[in-house]
């Protein structure tokens, strides 16, 4: 190689090196979270400028193909923040409220692990007033998903004791939990997981106790060593720590926008009801109280009431930068 040829090889290896940095950086300031935003329950900025109305309205959801028990981000816009606009939903499930951030309407859905995978619409209805109202809409499939049947016992220990006005009263406790919620984004970061262990029983999965009728898995059931730590997988607000009678001592953590994380069977507790917690933060130790024969934690995602699969959270970035702190992302690239 002469001299010519190799300083033509030397500019050619520095370019790409530039390159390749360039995209690197552009690729974290896009996907990290703001930095020096307070670590307090109040509301996130909202005071981007809305979008001229003139412009071309859009509904945008993803992922594009969910399977029964995920959950989907909708977006619409741009609106202004006091038109009167609701989303329609023609499938079993559930919707978050909404949060409006530069004009644009977000929300969260839950699709039930019941529904019948198929084609399926999503309506944004918009009120600007009778001559003024419009409909945004899509088309989307829910892909068909199989999930696994078990069969296993229990032994009449694990229930003895227990009374039906008990059992209805944490179920309302629970119910209650998962209803308070802060109207926006408390995540700062990506998900993590809570506890690594072995998967013993999947989210969605059927199964048979003691020949009881067949119910659903709410969640995922992690097993490890008792005492081993749980922490939180994002930052949330504590809604329940206490000890119930199926669950064992349980935590509920609030995320916001209606989206709470539940953990059951804990051996002790480090948080309690009304604590901010940051992700990775201990809540409390792997535990067998409650209705269970092991070592274990049972993990469940709810969107209000509706269980969806907590594996979505670790599988993509959906929820990775949330539209409260978008304004901040923008304010780092002006």
């Amino acid at each position: 190689m002469n001299y010519r040829t190799g300083i033509k090889l030397f500019y050619l290896i520095v370019a790409i090196f530039l390159v390749a940095g360039s995209f690197f950086l552009l690729r974290e300031a896009g996907s990290k979270p703001a930095t020096g935003l307070p670590a307090s329950q109040e509301a996130p900025p909202d005071n981007l400028p809305v979008t001229e109305t003139s412009a071309v309205k859009e509904l945008i959801f993803y992922p594009r193909s969910p399977a029964p028990g995920d959950f989907i981000i909708v977006e619409a816009g741009p609106l202004d923040k006091d038109v009167n606009a609701e989303l329609v939903i023609d499938f079993p499930g559930n919707i978050s409220r909404y949060y409006h951030l530069g004009g644009i309407l977000y929300a969260v859905v839950a699709i039930s692990y019941n529904t019948t995978p198929g084609s399926y619409n999503l309506e944004v209805y918009i009120d600007n007033g009778e001559a003024e109202s419009s409909t945004l809409s899509a088309e989307f499939t829910i892909t068909d998903k199989e999930f696994r049947t078990s069969q296993f016992t229990m032994p009449p220990s694990r229930t003895e004791g227990w009374t039906a006005e008990r059992l209805a009263e944490d179920r309302e406790k629970v119910r209650l939990a998962r209803e308070n919620t802060e109207p926006y984004p408390l995540w700062l970061e990506r998900f993590i997981i809570p506890l690594e262990g072995r998967v013993t029983s999947e989210y969605g999965a059927v199964r048979i106790i003691n020949q009881n009728p067949p119910r659903r898995h709410a969640g995922i059931d992690i097993a490890t060593d008792e005492g081993e730590p749980i922490i939180a997988p994002n930052r949330g607000i504590v809604r329940l720590a206490e000890f119930l009678l199926s669950g064992g001592y349980t935590v509920i953590i609030d995320h916001g926008l209606d989206l709470s994380s539940t953990y059951m069977h804990l051996h002790t507790l480090s948080v309690e009801e009304g604590d901010l917690v940051e992700r990775g933060d201990k809540i409390g130790t792997v535990g067998m109280t409650g209705y269970a024969t092991g070592p274990h934690l049972h993990w469940e995602v709810n969107i209000g009431q509706t269980p969806v699969n907590p594996e979505q959270l670790m599988a993509n970035e959906l929820l990775w930068i949330p539209p409260a702190y978008a304004a901040e992302i923008i304010k780092r690239g002006e």
